[in-house]
């Protein structure tokens, strides 16, 4: 059953995974403004008040402002709502100082597989951006995330990635935000 369920979990982060590059491709060829690629790490600060520190591509707060279980077994599944507060570092730099900053809104569903003592196995959600403020007004993108367990405290590593597109005239060149790899 255990093998089952992870089998599961990885068939749905490979089709979303897949799913996500799909519509990335397809907004390349369609932006209406700056299109930013940003990839990172989100580090729990509360996870009672679900507040989080984002950094990477988008350097931050991040908030979840509500969330709903929708199955317990044979994954565990929830959707929520979330916002971000902070700016895509465009130079990976550790500042926001001229970068494009505001608010961000996402809607999220999430899937999880907990083991014994409910620890966790694998997780990953889904984040379609839902609005903004600040340069973020009319903004549109999608974030991959997907939690790891690690053997020391916090015990999970969350890591993401994906595509932010800013509202207004179409650019050139596109912008990436990401860490290289190591």
């Amino acid at each position: 059953m255990r093998n089952s369920g992870i089998r599961s979990i990885a068939t749905v982060l490979g089709t979303m995974v897949a799913a996500s590059l799909m519509a990335t491709t397809a907004a390349a060829t369609t932006v209406s403004g700056e299109q930013f690629s940003v990839a990172g790490k989100q580090v729990v600060v509360n996870e009672e008040a679900g507040t989080s520190k984002m950094s990477g591509g988008l350097l931050g707060d991040w908030k979840v402002t509500s969330f709903t279980e929708t199955a317990q077994q044979p994954v565990f599944r929830g959707k929520g709502t979330e916002s971000f507060s902070g700016c895509i570092d465009r130079k990976l730099d550790g500042s926001c100082a001229g970068d494009p900053s505001g608010t961000l809104k996402f809607k999220f569903r999430y899937w999880g597989k907990f083991g014994k003592g409910d620890a966790l196995e694998l997780g990953t959600c889904a984040h379609p951006v839902t609005g903004g403020s600040g340069d973020f007004a009319g903004t549109s993108g999608f974030l991959m995330m997907v939690d790891t367990p690690i053997r020391k405290a916090p015990f999970v590593e969350t890591s993401y990635e994906g595509t932010i597109t800013l509202s207004g005239p179409a650019t050139s060149a596109r912008a990436s935000a990401v860490p290289a790899p190591c």
